[in-house]
C-alpha cells in the first residue's frame, strides 16, 4: 500500500488535484481563483468576452474546470464536447453550440484541427507552435475586468443530450439553473439530511462532458472539498486514490457497482474502511447488485444512496435522503426507490394520456418544473416544445410512481434511449448512421439488456436486394464512423423487414421481445 496523504480538517486548503498528469497539477481554492483571474484576463486579450462561447474537448484534467471557471468570469458559455467522439460528430456539435472558442489536449487537437472552422480560436492544454496554450494563459497579467451585469438567466453552459429520444440534442443550462441544483443538494448536507454525510474529498473518474462529473466538481468547491480528478477510470487506480486520500465518499455508475460487486478480490486488496457512504447515479441500481457491494464494502451508511435526474433538469431531483430523515419522515416502501424530491423541484406523477395530476402509488410519467429545468434545446424549438409543455412542466419521459412517504420509483421508460454504462446512446442516430452504407436499405436499434453494462447497442439490418454484408462488417463500420460507446455490443441480425407500426413508427419493444426471446436477457 502506499503512503496514505489523509488531508487535515481543512484539507490544507487544497480544492484540486490532478491525478496522473504528469506535472502532479495541484491546487489550493486560492491558487485556483487566482488561475482563473490570470487565464480570464488572456482570453479577454483574445477577445473572449460576454457571450462568448468556449467548448472544451479534452480527457479529464483540471484545465477543463479552470477554462469554464474563466469563461463565466467573462460573463461567457461553455459547451461541452465528449472526447470520444469522432471528428465528424464532434464538427456537428460545434456547429450545433456556435461555438467561438476551443480548448484541446494534443490529442483532440491531432484528431480535429481538420474539422475546426477557420473562424475559432484554439487554445491547447499542451504546447502547439503557432496556437495559445494553457500554461500561457496561467501567466500573471494586469487587466481591468469589463463592466457589465450579471444575469442568472444568462446561458451558462450546453450539453449534449439525446433527451427523451432522438439525436443529440444541445441542453441550454442557465446559472439560476446550476444554482437550483447546487443550493438544493447545499441545503441538504448542511441539515445532514442526505444518506451520504458531508465529505472533504471525492474521486472524480467520470468524464467532465458528463454534467454529472461536472456538476460533482463544481459542488465540492462549494462545500470546500477536494476533487481528486482521474483521466480516466482504472479500477485498481481507481480504489487506490480512495485508499491514498482516504474520501469518505466512493461515487459509482450502476457498471462500475457491478463491476465491483462481482470482483471482491480486487477490493479486498484495498483498505476502503475510510468510506462513510457510497453514491450511485445515471441510472437505477439493482437492489441485488446494491445488497452484494455492501457486503463488500461496509459503510456506515444503511444504504447506498441514489440519485434521479437528468442533463435537463440541471442534474439530480431526487437523492436517498439520511436514516434521521426516515425516522422523521417515513422510510420507503422498498430499496428500489431512487430517492425523495430535493428542495427548488417540482414533482409530479401525470397520466400518460390527459396529464392529470395523479396520487400515490398511481403510476403515470415523471414530471419536473421548477427554477432547475433547463433554458431549452439550443436551435431545435420543436424538441424543446415536445420536451417542456405550456405550462412549464417537462416530461422526463421515464415512467413511476411516489409512495405515501414521497419516495419515487422508476418501473419503465418512455423514452427510447440506450443507457451504455452511463452513456446515453440515440438508436435513431444509429439507424441513420446505418442507412448512410451503400448496402444497407433499413435499420432498427434497440438496448439490449445487460447486467454489465445496463444496455448494449443491437440491431436488426435490412440489406438492399442483391446485396452482401456480414455482421461482423456491419459492426466495424459503426466502430469506424461512431464513438465508442456506440458500438453495436449487442445481438446484430440480418433480417428480410424491420417491424413497424402502420405509420412507420419502428416497434422496438417487439423487436426487444423477439432479442429476448432468442438470446435470452444478459441482467440475470
Amino acid at each position: 500500500m502506499a503512503t496514505k496523504k489523509k488531508l487535515n480538517s481543512t484539507h490544507s486548503f487544497t480544492c484540486l488535484i490532478q491525478v496522473d498528469s504528469g506535472s502532479g497539477d495541484k491546487y489550493t481554492f486560492a491558487e485556483l481563483q487566482n488561475a482563473v483571474h490570470n487565464i480570464a484576463g488572456h482570453l479577454h486579450v483574445l477577445d473572449f468576452s460576454k457571450g462568448s462561447n468556449l467548448a472544451l474537448c479534452a480527457t479529464n484534467c483540471a484545465e477543463i474546470l479552470l477554462m469554464a471557471y474563466a469563461s463565466w468570469k467573462l460573463g461567457g458559455v461553455v459547451t461541452f464536447l465528449n472526447p470520444l467522439l469522432k471528428p465528424g460528430e464532434t464538427r456537428g456539435q460545434i456547429a450545433k453550440a456556435k461555438v467561438d472558442f476551443i480548448f484541446m489536449d494534443k490529442e483532440q487537437y491531432q484528431k480535429l484541427i481538420e474539422v475546426i472552422p477557420d473562424d475559432i480560436t484554439i487554445v491547447t492544454k499542451d504546447g502547439v507552435e503557432g496556437v495559445p496554450s494553457f500554461s500561457s494563459l496561467k501567466e500573471p497579467i494586469s487587466w481591468e475586468m469589463p463592466s457589465f451585469t450579471p444575469d442568472v438567466e444568462a446561458r451558462a453552459a450546453i450539453f449534449f443530450s439525446s433527451g427523451t429520444t432522438g439525436p443529440p440534442k444541445a441542453v441550454s443550462l442557465s446559472h439560476k439553473n446550476f444554482l437550483t441544483e447546487i443550493h438544493g443538494i447545499n441545503t441538504l448536507l448542511e441539515a445532514d439530511m442526505l444518506m451520504n454525510p458531508k465529505w472533504t474529498s471525492v474521486v472524480v473518474y467520470l468524464p467532465l462532458s458528463h454534467a454529472y462529473a461536472f456538476i460533482l466538481s463544481t459542488l465540492d468547491m462549494t462545500i470546500g472539498a477536494t476533487t481528486i480528478l482521474m483521466p480516466r477510470f482504472d479500477p485498481k487506480k481507481y480504489l487506490q486514490l480512495i485508499t491514498d486520500y482516504q474520501t469518505e465518499l466512493m461515487i459509482l455508475v450502476p457498471p462500475i457497482a457491478v463491476l465491483f460487486a462481482k470482483n471482491k478480490d480486487l477490493v479486498a486488496q484495498f483498505d476502503l474502511s475510510c468510506v462513510q457512504s457510497m453514491f450511485c447515479a445515471a441510472a437505477v441500481l439493482l437492489p441485488e447488485v446494491a445488497a452484494d457491494l455492501q457486503k463488500i464494502i461496509p459503510t456506515k451508511a444503511k444504504y447506498i444512496a441514489q440519485a434521479y435526474g437528468m442533463t435537463e433538469v440541471s442534474g439530480a431531483s431526487h437523492w436517498t435522503p439520511s436514516e434521521s430523515f426516515m425516522e422523521k419522515h417515513g422510510s420507503p416502501d422498498s430499496t428500489t426507490n431512487v430517492g425523495v424530491i430535493i428542495p427548488n423541484y417540482k414533482i409530479a406523477i401525470r397520466d400518460l394520456e390527459t396529464g392529470e395530476f395523479l396520487p400515490a402509488y398511481k403510476t403515470g410519467e415523471i414530471c419536473t418544473s421548477g427554477p432547475g429545468v433547463m433554458m431549452g434545446y439550443l436551435g431545435n424549438k420543436d424538441a424543446t416544445d415536445a420536451t417542456i409543455g405550456a405550462d412549464g412542466w417537462l416530461k422526463t419521459g421515464d415512467i413511476g410512481y411516489y409512495d405515501k412517504n414521497g419516495y419515487f420509483y422508476i418501473v419503465d421508460r418512455l423514452k427510447e434511449l440506450i443507457k451504455y454504462k452511463g452513456y446515453q446512446v440515440s438508436p435513431s442516430e444509429l439507424e441513420d448512421l446505418l442507412l448512410s452504407h451503400p448496402k444497407i436499405a433499413d435499420a432498427g436499434v434497440v438496448g439490449f439488456p445487460d447486467l454489465e453494462s445496463g444496455e448494449l447497442p443491437s440491431a436488426l439490418i435490412v440489406l438492399k436486394p442483391g446485396e452482401d454484408l456480414s455482421v461482423d462488417q456491419i459492426r466495424e463500420f459503426v466502430s469506424e464512423k461512431a464513438a465508442p460507446f456506440k458500438k453495436l455490443r449487442g445481438p446484430v441480425e440480418i433480417v428480410p423487414q424491420i417491424q413497424k407500426s402502420a405509420s412507420g413508427k419502428i416497434l422496438r419493444r417487439v423487436i426487444l421481445s423477439d432479442f429476448l426471446e432468442k438470446h435470452g436477457n444478459r441482467e440475470k
